[in-house]
C-alpha cells in the first residue's frame, strides 16, 4: 500500500499505466514483463515491483507475464493504479531442470529425468538430510532408512541393484560432483534425478548408479532479505518389543526343562534363588528414550544487477533414541555471483560442515544394546546400591552363570566414551565467458576436504555376565583430498524450426587419502584426562591405508530439435582412470536419446484437453568407477609385525603378498534401455509420466578363490558376470483450483525386477554371502537365473500337532525323516524327497528387495492455511527376522526372552508357530536355515503429516514490509501398516534383522520468517 500511495504522485493528466506486481506471498517481482495487448510497447517490473508504461491508448488491455507464472491481463480506461497479483501455473511443463552440464525445459526433455516437487513444503519436514526427501516422491528410486541411528543415512537405489559392490549414486551440486558433508535442506532450491544411462551418460564412470543434482538457493535481486527457519521437537520409538518378566523369565525356563525331561535348574526357584523371581526393570525401557531434536537456520540473500549473494549458517541437534547416542551438525554456505562486464561472470560456493554422529552398535546379535536389552534378567537392577552398574545377578551369587554371558545394556551405551568429529570444506569456483553469440566457455574448479577422527575408550566391565579386566581405546583419523577441474564450452543456435545445442567438457580430478588406526589396550587409569594412546601399556594393533587416484574424460553432447516436435540427443564420453592397468584403463562410453512432441502434429490440433504428449526413448552406456578397487590390477604387499622368539621376544615386520593381482580387469558397465510417455492434459492439471527399462550390470567385480597353488590367501578381483533389472515407472500428478481453495494429489509406483543372468568368469557356481546370526544361519545365496541376494532357505510347514503327525512324516523307504522331533517343533519341507532333512533341501525364497514402491503425496492451501500429507510404502519384501534366534529359543545361554514366547506350542495351544519351549535343540528348530525366519515385509507408512498458517500478508506489511511468517506442526512416521513382527519393516541393506535401531517417530513445531 505505501507502494501504490507514491505511485499515485506520479500520476499526470496523460495516459499512464503504473502498478506493482507481487507474487502469491506478497513480495513483489522483479522483472515481470508488462506490455500493452496487441502492441510490442511494454516494460518491466524493477526491484521493488513497480512498473511504469506510457500509452496512446485511452483504454485497452495491458498483460503481466512472468516465466513460470499464470499470465494476467486488466482492463484499463485512462491513467490507473494497478495492484497486480500473479500466481505460479498449474502446470511444470515450462520448469527448467537443471541436468548434467546444463538445463532443459522439462516438456524438452528425451531421457528419463525426474523432479521432487515442493521443495519449500518438503524443507520444512523435521529431517536431516535431504535423502529422506525421497522417500515415496520419485519413482524407480528406492529409499532405505538404515535403522535410525543417527550415525546412519538413508541409502538410495536408483533403478534396482546391479551389482554387489558400491552402488550410491553421484550427487552434483551447483554444477560439481560433490563428496563434501550432508547438505542443509533448507539451502536447496531444486533437486533432479536422472534416472537412465542416456541421462546420466555425461557424468561418465562415476554415474553408474544414477545421478542426484542439487541446485541451492542463489542470491536475489533487490534488497537484503533474511529468513530464519527453526523446529524443535520430541522422538519416540514405537512397536518396541517386550523382555519377559522375573517371574515370566523363571516360568519359561522351567517349562523348558519340563519339555525336554531334565532338571529344573535350582536358580528358576524362588525359594532357593528369592532374587531372581523379584521383576525389577524393563530394560527396553531403560535403554530408550524420548528425544529431543533441534534445528534453526538463518539464511542472508541480496544482490543487484550487477551480482547475487547468499549465506546461510545452519545448527542441528539430533538425540538418539537410544541413550547417549546424538547428531550434531553446524553448517555454513556462502554463495555469490558476479558480472564483471556484459561477457565475463564469476561465482564462488563455499560450504563447510562440521558433525559429530555418535551412535551404538544394534547390528551385532552378541552385543548389540537392543538384543542384550533383552537378553538381561528382569531381575537385575541397572545399578547396585553403591551406584555401579549391576551384572546379571548379585556379587557373590552361585546363580551368576545361569542368566549367560550378557553386557549390561545401559552400561553399553554409558560407560564408553565416544567421539566422532568429521569437517568437510567445499568450495568451487567459476567463471563464465560469453565469447560471441551463442557461445559461451565455463571453467570451474572445486575443492573438497574431509577429516575425520573417531575415538573410543572402553573401560573394564567388573559386573557379572561378559566380565573383563582389560580396558581398551580404538582411535583412528582420516583426511582425503580431492579437487576436480571442468572446462567446458557450450554453443547454441537456432536456425528456422531448428534448434541446436553442443556442450563440450574437459574434466580432470585427482583424490589423495591417508588414514591411521591404532588399537591400545591396558590403562592403569580410566579417567578422561588419561585416556591418550601413550599411557597404554600396550599397542595391541595398529595399521594405516592410503591412496591416490586420478580420472580425465572428455565429454561431448549434441542436443538437436526441429520444429519443437522431434528431439534428439546425444553424447559420448571417453574415461581414463588411475584404478586399471594401462592396457584397459580408458574406454569410450556411449548414450543416444530420443522424443516425439505428438501434442504439436496437426492431427492433435484439434484436442484442446491434451496439452502436451511426447514419447521419449533413450539407450546408453556407462562404466562403473565406484566398484574397482584403488590398486586391484596390482595389489600392494601387505605387512605384520609378527612376534618372534622367547624370553626377549620382539615383534618383527614382514611383508607378505595377501591377494593376487589382475592386471587384466576392466571397467564394470551399466548399460541401460528405457522408453517412456510424458502427459499433460486439461491445461496441465493432469500431467502423467510412465516408462518401462532393462538396466544390464556387465563385467560385474568381484574377487575369485586362489589359486590353491600360490599360497596366497585370496584370489584376483575379476569380471564375473551380469545382473539385469527390469521394471516399470508410473507418476501422476492432478492440480487444481476452487475458490480460495488449491491442491494438489500426486502418486507413484515403480517395479523392478532383478536376476543375476550369468557368472561365467566366476570360480564358483553361486556367491556365498557370509551375511549371519550369530555364526550359525547364514540365509543368503546368488545364483544365476535368481535375484541378488537370494534367501536360500529350508521350506517349513507349520509346528507337528501330534506325534503320530511326525510318525506318519516318512520317506520313501518309511523312515522317519525328522526322528528327533517332538510335538510343537518345526516339520521341515524335504523338498529332495530322500528322506532327509539337510542343505539339500534348501530352495530360493525372493528376496528384501520390493516387487512394488509407491508413494501418494496430497497438499491443499486454503486461504492462509497448508496442509500436506505424504505416504509411502513397498510390497512384496522379505525380511529375515533372525532376532528370533535367540529371544525365542530356551536352548541358549539362559539369556531372557521376548514375551510373545508366552504364546509358543503347548498342548493347550497347538496352532503356534513359535516352537515349543526346550531347554535343548534336538529337532535344530532354531539352528536351520529355514523360512520360519523369513516374513512379509511390506509396509505402508504415513511418512508425514504438516499444518501450517501464513500470517496475512497485510498484517505483516504494517509489521514489517515485504515479511511473511508461518507457523507449522508436523509429524513424521505417524503410522506404519504392516504384517511384519520385527520392530520396524525397514531394517535397511539386504534385510537381516537382528534387533535393528528402529526409526523414530517425530513430532515438531517450526517457525518460518522472511524479512
Amino acid at each position: 500500500m505505501f507502494s501504490l500511495a507514491i505511485l499515485s504522485t506520479l500520476v499526470m493528466s496523460q495516459t499512464k499505466l503504473t502498478g506493482v506486481v507481487y507474487d502469491q506471498t506478497n513480495l513483489p517481482m522483479v522483472g515481470a514483463s508488462i506490455f500493452i495487448k496487441g502492441t510490442t510497447n511494454g516494460t518491466v517490473s524493477n526491484l521493488d515491483g513497480i512498473f511504469t508504461l506510457e500509452t496512446e491508448k485511452k483504454e485497452g488491455i495491458i498483460v503481466v507475464s512472468f516465466i513460470g507464472f499464470q499470465t494476467v491481463e486488466r482492463e484499463f480506461k485512462a491513467s490507473q493504479i494497478f495492484s497486480i497479483v500473479i500466481e505460479p501455473e498449474l502446470t511444470s511443463l515450462n520448469d527448467v531442470l537443471i541436468i548434467g552440464y546444463g538445463s532443459v525445459k522439462k516438456e524438452d526433455v528425451t531421457g528419463s529425468v525426474a523432479a521432487i516437487e515442493n521443495m519449500e513444503q518438503i524443507s520444512s519436514r523435521p529431517v536431516s538430510s535431504p535423502q529422506d526427501f525421497f522417500q515415496g516422491s520419485v519413482a524407480g528410486v528406492t529409499v532405505q532408512q538404515q535403522g535410525g541411528s543417527p550415525t546412519n543415512q538413508a541409502s538410495i537405489t536408483i533403478r534396482g541393484v546391479g551389482s554387489v559392490n558400491n552402488e550410491s549414486p553421484l550427487w552434483v551440486v551447483d554444477g560439481m560432483p560433490y563428496y563434501g558433508g550432508t547438505l542443509n535442506p533448507n539451502d536447496i532450491e531444486s533437486i533432479t534425478v536422472l534416472k537412465d544411462a542416456a541421462s546420466a551418460a555425461i557424468y561418465g564412470a562415476q554415474a553408474a548408479s544414477g545421478v542426484i543434482v542439487v541446485t541451492t538457493k542463489s542470491g536475489e535481486s533487490g534488497k537484503l532479505s533474511v529468513a530464519i527457519d527453526a523446529y524443535a521437537g520430541i522422538q519416540k520409538a514405537v512397536n518396541l518389543p517386550t523382555p519377559l518378566t522375573a517371574e515370566q523369565q523363571n516360568w519359561a525356563y522351567n517349562i523348558a526343562a519340563d519339555n525336554s525331561g531334565v532338571e529344573r535348574d535350582p536358580a528358576r526357584d524362588i525359594i532357593q534363588n528369592s532374587w531372581g523371581g523379584v521383576n525389577r526393570t524393563n530394560w527396553i525401557d531403560e535403554v530408550f528414550r524420548t528425544a529431543a531434536i533441534y534445528n534453526t537456520n538463518v539464511a542472508l540473500r541480496g544482490g543487484n544487477e550487477k551480482g547475487k549473494y547468499s549465506a546461510s549458517f545452519n545448527y542441528q541437534k539430533r538425540d538418539g533414541l537410544l541413550l547417549d547416542t546424538s547428531l550434531e551438525r553446524i553448517g555454513l554456505r556462502v554463495k555469490s555471483e558476479y558480472k564483471l562486464s556484459d561477457k565475463l561472470k564469476i561465482g564462488q560456493n563455499l560450504y563447510v560442515t562440521n558433525e559429530e554422529a555418535v551412535g551404538t552398535n544394534t547390528s551385532s546379535s552378541y552385543s548389540g544394546v537392543i538384543i542384550n536389552a533383552i537378553y538381561m534378567p528382569s531381575a537385575a537392577p541397572v545399578y547396585d546400591e553403591e551406584g555401579n552398574f549391576h551384572g546379571v545377578a548379585p556379587e557373590g551369587s552361585v546363580y551368576a552363570g545361569t542368566y549367560g554371558d550378557i553386557y549390561n545394556p545401559v552400561a553399553l551405551l554409558k560407560r564408553p566414551t565416544v567421539s566422532n568429529p568429521a569437517t568437510y570444506i567445499d568450495v568451487n569456483v567459476y567463471a563464465e565467458l560469453d565469447v560471441l553469440n551463442g557461445l559461451k566457455y565455463r571453467s570451474s574448479f572445486s575443492l573438497s576436504q574431509m577429516d575425520s577422527e573417531y575415538k573410543k575408550f572402553s573401560p573394564r566391565i567388573p559386573e557379572n555376565g561378559r566380565p573383563s579386566e582389560m580396558n581398551y581405546l580404538d582411535q583412528s583419523w582420516s583426511k582425503r583430498n580431492k579437487w576436480i577441474w571442468d572446462n567446458q564450452i557450450t554453443y547454441t543456435k537456432e536456425f528456422g524450426e531448428h534448434k541446436l545445442d553442443f556442450t563440450g567438457v574437459y574434466s580432470a580430478q585427482k583424490t589423495e587419502y591417508e588414514s591411521n588406526t591404532v588399537n591400545a589396550r591396558d590403562f592403569s587409569r580410566e579417567e578422561s584426562w588419561y585416556q591418550y594412546i601413550g599411557n597404554a601399556v600396550e599397542i595391541s594393533d595398529y595399521s594405516s591405508n592410503a591412496y591416490e587416484d586420478a580420472l580425465y574424460s572428455v565429454i561431448g553432447r549434441i542436443r538437436y530439435s526441429y520444429n519443437d516436435k522431434y528431439f534428439l540427443s546425444g553424447s559420448v564420453r571417453r574415461d581414463q582412470t588411475s584404478r586399471l592397468a594401462k592396457k584397459n584403463n580408458s574406454d569410450v562410453f556411449p548414450s543416444v536419446s530420443a522424443a516425439w512432441k505428438i501434442s504439436n502434429e496437426s492431427f492433435l490440433n484439434d484436442i484442446n484437453w491434451i496439452r502436451n504428449m511426447k514419447l521419449r526413448a533413450s539407450w546408453g552406456e556407462i562404466g562403473n568407477i565406484q566398484s574397482v578397487n584403488y590398486y586391484a590390477y596390482n595389489v600392494p604387499m601387505s605387512s605384520q609385525r609378527p612376534t618372534m622368539g622367547e624370553g626377549n621376544a620382539q615383534r618383527v615386520p614382514g611383508y607378505y603378498v595377501n591377494q593376487q593381482s589382475n592386471p587384466d580387469l576392466k571397467w564394470e558397465t551399466s548399460e541401460s534401455f528405457d522408453v517412456g510417455v510424458d502427459l499433460s492434459l486439461f491445461s496441465g492439471r493432469v500431467e502423467i509420466t510412465s516408462d518401462y527399462f532393462v538396466k544390464k550390470t556387465n563385467n560385474m567385480i568381484m574377487t575369485n578363490a586362489a589359486d590353491s597353488h600360490s599360497g596366497v590367501s585370496a584370489g584376483p578381483t575379476s569380471n564375473v558376470g551380469t545382473v539385469e533389472n527390469k521394471g516399470f515407472e508410473l507418476s501422476t500428478t492432478f492440480k487444481g483450483k476452487a475458490g480460495d481453495v488449491k491442491y494438489s494429489v500426486s502418486a507413484n509406483l515403480s517395479s523392478i525386477k532383478n536376476e543375476l543372468k550369468d557368472l561365467d568368469e566366476y570360480t564358483s557356481d553361486y556367491i556365498y554371502h557370509g551375511n549371519e546370526v550369530r555364526s550359525t544361519l547364514y540365509p543368503y545365496r546368488s545364483e544365476p537365473g535368481e535375484e541378488l541376494y537370494s534367501y536360500y532357505l529350508i521350506s517349513n510347514a507349520g509346528t507337528f500337532k501330534s506325534q503320530s503327525e511326525i510318525d506318519a512324516y516318512v520317506g520313501t523307504d518309511g523312515q522317519l525323516i525328522q526322528p528327533n522331533a517332538k510335538p510343537g517343533d518345526l516339520k521341515f519341507v524335504d523338498t529332495n524327497k530322500d528322506g532327509k532333512i539337510d542343505n539339500d533341501d534348501r530352495s530360493f525364497k525372493g528376496n528384501a528387495f520390493p516387487d512394488f514402491t509407491y508413494g501418494f503425496n496430497f497438499s491443499i492451501d486454503y486461504k492462509n492455511f497448508d496442509l500436506s500429507m505424504s505416504f509411502q510404502g513397498v510390497s512384496g519384501a522379505k525380511l529375515f527376522n533372525g532376532y528370533k534366534y535367540t529371544t525365542y529359543n530356551a536352548a541358549q545361554q539362559g539369556y531372557n526372552l521376548d514375551n510373545r514366547v508366552l504364546s509358543s506350542w503347548s498342548a493347550s495351544n497347538p496352532n503356534s508357530n513359535i516352537p515349543m519351549l526346550r531347554m535343548d535343540d534336538p529337532n535344530s528348530n532354531f539352528t536351520t536355515n529355514s523360512d520360519w525366519y523369513l516374513e512379509d515385509g511390506s509396509y505402508l507408512r504415513m511418512k508425514n503429516l504438516t499444518i501450517g498458517y501464513n500470517f496475512p500478508s497485510g498484517l505483516m506489511n504494517t509489521l514489517y514490509p515485504g515479511s511473511s511468517l508461518r507457523l507449522y506442526l508436523s509429524g513424521e512416521n505417524l503410522f506404519t501398516i504392516t504384517d511384519y513382527t520385527g520392530m520396524d519393516p525397514e531394517v535397511g541393506g539386504i534385510g537381516l534383522d537382528t534387533g535393528t535401531y528402529p526409526v523414530a517417530r517425530t513430532f515438531s513445531a517450526g517457525v518460518s520468517f522472511k524479512f
